[in-house]
């Protein structure tokens, strides 16, 4: 019948069986008769019979599937993450649903509903900027899920955690410009909350002091990330007294932002002001001057992430060590510093 999906009971009136001899013959259950189980077989292909994933899963206690959750799957940094998850783990026979939060806590929590009801056999999660309460996290590590928490993770479990480059990263940048003669470097930062925004704006801090240059509070901005938020910043930078020289950012969007805001405003980069972003994402290539920039490696980061779930699901009756591992990153020097 059109648009019937088929059944082990379809299967079943077909030979004259029992529906229990039909699924104990298609999950290879050696009690069945071996010519018995080649006729289930053989009809199954003929009817074009797709197992029922999540019964089997009922039966085993196992989906072969993990929830992957990410903020926004059209940004290449998160992209190539979900890409290094799906090679790692599909290796192995598991499959992975994607799902997408769009910046929101709330979507992000509803996701995790989804996926538990969905009987997924692990998690793999990037929190939105915004995610500050993670009792929904605490509740599926106490239910006794697997997880692993990258990019912007979850400080308070003792989970494994794959996180990028980030102190380096900053570190390495505002030493580069340093190096370019800068002395007024300001920092386009994220949300105070985050781990990673706060781990970079401390790689910059160190690179100013080693290199004897005092800390200004009014060169650096926290951003949600939004468009609107960099132009009020660069806006405010340019309207000082003694404007920067530089301006690092902790992501390459915002840094491509400042660019056109610069050269809007007929500022010379890097002549006046060399910028420098955080990524190495796509676009960090294709603008002129090309966007020196801090790669970050985001298809290891998700290779590492899934290479974590594995080593959960092997031991998930054993003790797992957490640990954090940093995805090592470089620096990329073009020409806009």
């Amino acid at each position: 019948m059109k648009g019937h999906q088929v059944t082990i009971i379809d299967i079943a009136k077909k030979l004259g069986i029992s529906k229990s001899t039909v699924s104990r013959a298609l999950t290879n259950n050696p009690n069945v008769n071996p010519e018995t189980r080649k006729a289930v077989l053989e009809m199954a292909k003929t009817l074009d019979y797709q197992p029922n994933m999540l019964a089997l899963g009922l039966i085993k206690n196992e989906t072969r599937m993990l929830g992957v959750i990410i903020p926004d799957i059209q940004k290449p940094f998160f992209a190539a993450i979900v890409s290094g998850i799906q090679h790692a783990v599909g290796r192995m026979g598991y499959r992975t649903i994607i799902a997408q939060s769009d910046e929101s806590p709330q979507i992000e929590k509803e996701n995790i509903q989804a996926l538990m009801l969905s009987r997924v056999d692990g998690f793999l999660i990037c929190h939105t900027r915004d995610t500050r309460n993670f009792d929904q996290i605490k509740l599926l590590y106490q239910k006794g899920f697997p997880l692993v928490s990258f990019a912007r993770i979850c400080q308070g479990l003792p989970i494994p955690k794959v996180v990028e480059d980030d102190f380096n990263g900053l570190y390495t940048t505002t030493q580069h410009l340093i190096e370019r003669g800068r002395k007024r470097i300001a920092l386009l930062a994220g949300p105070k909350h985050l781990q990673a925004s706060k781990l970079r704006q401390q790689g910059y801090l160190s690179a100013l002091r080693q290199n004897g240059i005092g800390f200004d509070n009014e060169l650096v901005a926290h951003t949600r990330f939004l468009a609107d938020d960099v132009a009020v910043a660069v806006n405010r930078w340019l309207a000082l007294a003694e404007p920067p020289d530089a301006i690092c950012t902790i992501y390459d969007g915002g840094a491509v932002q400042v660019m056109q805001l610069l050269k809007s405003r007929g500022v010379n980069v890097p002549g006046d002001i060399a910028v420098a972003g955080f990524g190495n994402d796509p676009a960090s290539g294709l603008v002129e001057p090309g966007l020196t920039t801090f790669e970050q490696r985001p298809y290891e980061i998700g290779q590492a992430a899934g290479k974590h779930m594995l080593d959960i699901l092997k031991k998930r009756f054993g003790d797992v060590p957490p640990e954090i591992t940093i995805s090592e990153g470089r620096l990329v020097v073009r020409g806009s510093t």
